[in-house]
């Protein structure tokens, strides 16, 4: 007994000790009322903004490359050593203009000997018809005398199986002649095929072999593309496919012209969703006239699909994030020297051009705590109480 009351007085002294030092667990713990208050805490000046009546286009978002109108890689369709190239990359061409030519040399050459070949098969012909032409009177001749028994039956179908020979090599010669100009059309054909032109005008964007190399037929030479139109080919869900149709107007936009949006029209849709994705491709196009857009570049596009009338606008620089989802500070006592906001939710429909249709309790001329605003007349401050935001504490300016 006599240790455990010798403890209890050591332990009750022990704590008072620690106690009067304020040391924990009995350090005193600091209130709001016991905080410092700043000597320069100032309201936060803030603008205001008014919530508007408006029209809201009611658009699909969609993302793609753009893509050009037209391209084609060219090649030759026979083999030989390329003469020349006359074009180099970003070149303008226009439509049948002479991109590459191989040497021409050798073909030049079997165009002359089709050429002879032609000239000799027609001699032939003309020979061959005047022998038959000379054994055909001659087989009259024998027909008469034949007539009056002056010459026997064997000699009248000798006279008769030569006439048929000659007819026969007439024949043959001309079909020789038909050859011949079939081996020299060919030859011209080639001759000309040494020879690669622009399919239509655009700009030349590869140029892939130099003068000099060996190529084999459907070799690439130079790849050209048609920029004065640009399409882009982008994916909708199925659930706002049917909202589109051929015609529509689409707004695109591309990173290197962030202030520019360039007007195009939907000009095809495929009749087929994707399985994988349920979505389909849409094709926009886009008069490209100055050529300032360039395929690949990465575009964003708009398809206007109706319009909301009468929709309630406020500044895009109003809306606050809440744990609840967003909302916006309303100002009251408007010609209050110190007006004060309370926070009203809303819900967000669409943003766009620094503006959010919202919907919520609010109604037109309703005035809405802004950010980066000057709308406040000079000295003018609101402060904002009564309403949690996020994190559950009360805000104030």
């Amino acid at each position: 007994m006599k240790r455990t009351l010798l403890a209890l007085i050591l332990l009750a002294v022990f704590s008072g000790v620690l106690y009067g030092l304020g040391l924990p667990p009995f350090r005193k713990q600091a209130t709001e009322k016991d905080q410092p208050v700043r000597e320069n805490s100032r309201p936060l000046a803030v603008g205001v903004g008014e919530v508007q009546l408006g029209d809201v286009e009611e658009n699909i978002s969609a993302v793609g490359s753009l893509l050009a109108n037209r391209y084609v890689s060219m090649a030759h369709k026979i083999s030989g050593r390329v003469g020349s190239v006359l074009v180099n990359v970003g070149d303008r061409v226009k439509k049948g203009q002479t991109i590459a030519q191989l040497d021409p040399r050798e073909l030049d050459e079997e165009v002359r000997e089709a050429g002879a070949s032609l000239k000799v098969a027609e001699a032939t012909v003309k020979g061959k018809q005047a022998e038959l032409q000379d054994i055909g009177k001659k087989l009259e001749r024998a027909k008469l005398l034949f007539e009056k028994n002056f010459i026997s039956r064997q000699e009248l179908d000798t006279l008769e199986s030569e006439r048929a020979a000659a007819a026969a090599e007439v024949e043959l010669a001309r079909a020789q002649i038909a050859q011949m100009k079939a081996r020299l059309a060919s030859a011209k054909l080639q001759l000309e095929e040494t020879r690669v032109e622009a399919p239509f005008s655009g700009y030349v964007e590869k140029r892939l072999v130099d003068p000099g190399a060996l190529v084999n037929s459907g070799t690439p030479i130079a790849s050209i593309v048609d920029i004065a139109r640009v399409k882009v080919i982008v994916p909708v869900v199925e659930k706002d496919y049917p909202k589109i149709s051929s015609g529509q107007a689409a707004v695109v936009g591309v990173d290197a012209y962030p202030e520019r949006r360039f007007q195009g029209k939907v000009v095809r849709l495929t009749p087929v969703l994707s399985q994988e994705t349920r979505t389909g491709e849409v094709e926009i196009e886009v008069v490209n006239s100055s050529g300032a857009l360039k395929p690949g570049m990465f575009a964003r596009v708009e398809i206007a699909i109706g319009e909301r009338r009468k929709v309630l606008l406020v500044p895009e620089g109003a809306l606050v994030k809440t744990a609840e989802g967003h909302g916006v500070f309303r100002v009251s006592a408007a010609q209050s020297k110190n007006p004060k906001a309370e926070l009203v939710a809303v819900k967000i429909r669409s943003t766009r051009a620094g503006q959010a249709e919202v919907q919520g309790s609010l109604k037109p001329g309703d005035r809405v705590v802004t950010l980066g605003s000057s709308l406040l007349k000079d000295g003018q401050r609101v402060r904002i109480s009564g309403e949690k935001a996020r994190g559950g504490r009360k805000q104030g300016a």
